[in-house]
């Protein structure tokens, strides 16, 4: 009875410091907890409706609000502008003049003196324009593989926010579902120490791990918190803004080997399209210099009027005389600006070489890293099955035998608090393994996913 009335009837200072926590957390903390089960609960029924927050949806917000799409579709807009001047000719020059004028400045002195007008233009006959217009093309096409890119990013790191807030919101639950497990071991300590079965040490010892549960619900609200603020920012949306319950995030099915995706990811990985895209910007670019080192052709053509001189001091002596029109053709000699267009082809040739080894090296690490992505979420699906169909069950199991077997004194209580700790250790550890397999899927789709298919612009 002396353990006892340590309890109940403190008679130090100390003692009734202590007497006095314990008697508030035994009051207040355990209808606190009980009321957040009871909130968590209905969120986790709450999503499975339709009213529910889901993926597709965040990724939509995503696409739609991010500022980062915005300007990455500015910056494709402004390469789509560049195709049309790329492609287009040089204007036309308007000449205007006067042939044959003397020098008193006197139109009707001589019957020579003509007023002229003539047109001249440059003809691209070397095809250098058309191959500039589709180096353009290209350049825009990669600025759309790099849209592309920017929302394909955003996606995946909606995907793991999603998953992030979701698991982290799973483990609070299941965090609220172990402090009431613990409440159960509280509750029998108390009665063995009644009955004088037990020492006010193991009493005090669950409390203890009550106390230590409570501080990780509350590192657990802090974590859910994160996560819903981060999710947020990436949508759009205020930090702070509240969240409708989530849906479970979907998993899709593993192919049988990662052959698949690297199919998809050859034609649809925006990053390495957008080597492609700038390799064939390169090699049009090239093409186009080399054009540009053949002579240069233009043809101008002119008419001369003659008029006034009809009345000047010749005007008797010579009649009426026709205007006259003239063609002419230049062709440049290229003996400068031929070797300098010659030295930019072979420039933009060691440009697209560069590009095209870089293109091969990244196919190189993509194929590697979606192996390993494979093997990774494979190994993840085992280890999600083991805990959820065996180990937590069997954790179950466990403890409700040490239970039973602590309060007929014939289990430790040692090792009833290893195994009540052991459910929420592999629970939280079911709850990480998830939340790794869907960032791992998560990263996968990167590689593979159309990005038309969610593009919103």
């Amino acid at each position: 009875m002396t353990k006892k009335l340590e309890i109940q009837s403190p008679n130090s200072s100390q003692n009734k410091l202590a007497f006095s926590m314990r008697s508030s957390f035994q009051t207040v903390w355990p209808a606190f907890f009980s009321a957040l089960l009871v909130v968590l609960s209905a969120i986790r029924a709450d999503s499975q409706t339709t009213d529910s927050l889901r993926l597709s949806q965040v990724i939509q917000d995503v696409i739609k609000n991010n500022d980062r799409i915005a300007a990455a579709l500015y910056m494709e807009q402004a390469a789509k502008a560049k195709v049309g001047p790329a492609g287009a000719w040089d204007d036309p020059m308007l000449m205007l003049g006067v042939a044959n004028l003397p020098t008193t400045f006197d139109f009707k002195e001589d019957p020579m003196t003509m007023r002229m007008i003539g047109l001249s233009q440059n003809i691209p006959y070397a095809g250098q324009k058309g191959l500039q217009s589709k180096a353009a093309k290209a350049e825009a096409s990669a600025a759309l593989e790099e849209r592309y890119a920017t929302e394909v990013d955003l996606a995946m790191a909606a995907r793991w926010a999603f998953a992030d807030l979701y698991y982290r919101f799973k483990s609070l639950f299941d965090l609220g579902a172990q402090f009431e497990l613990l409440g159960d071991v509280v509750a029998s300590t108390k009665a063995k120490l009644t009955s004088n079965q037990a020492g006010q040490d193991e009493v005090l010892g669950a409390l203890a791990e009550q106390w230590r549960l409570q501080t990780q619900i509350l590192e657990a609200e802090h974590m859910v918190d994160e996560s819903r603020y981060n999710l947020n920012v990436l949508r759009g949306l205020d930090a702070t803004s509240e969240m409708p319950p989530l849906a479970i995030p979907d998993q899709a099915a593993l192919p049988k080997a990662a052959d698949d995706w690297l199919f998809a990811a050859k034609s649809n990985y925006p990053p390495l399209q957008k080597l492609y895209r700038q390799s064939e910007a390169y090699g049009f670019s090239s093409r186009a210099a080399r054009r540009m080192s053949w002579p240069m052709l233009g043809l101008s053509a002119s008419y001369g009027f003659r008029s006034g001189y009809e009345t000047g001091q010749h005007a008797s002596t010579v009649g009426k005389r026709s205007d006259m029109i003239s063609f002419q053709a230049n062709i440049s000699l290229p003996l400068f600006a031929g070797r300098q267009e010659r030295k930019m082809a072979a420039s933009m040739d060691a440009m697209r070489r560069g590009i095209d080894a870089e293109a091969l090296q990244k196919w190189r690490e993509i194929e590697a890293r979606l192996r390993l992505l494979y093997i990774t979420a494979v190994h993840l699906k085992e280890s999600i099955s083991l805990y959820r169909d065996r180990i937590i069950p069997a954790d179950q199991d466990a403890y409700q035998s040490a239970l039973a077997g602590y309060s007929a004194n014939n289990v430790p209580y040692t090792n009833l608090l290893l195994f009540a700790a052991n459910i929420y250790r592999d629970r939280l550890a079911l709850n990480q393994f998830s939340d790794e397999l869907a960032r791992t899927m998560a990263e996968i789709d990167s590689y593979i996913v159309d990005p038309r298919n969610f593009s919103a612009k």
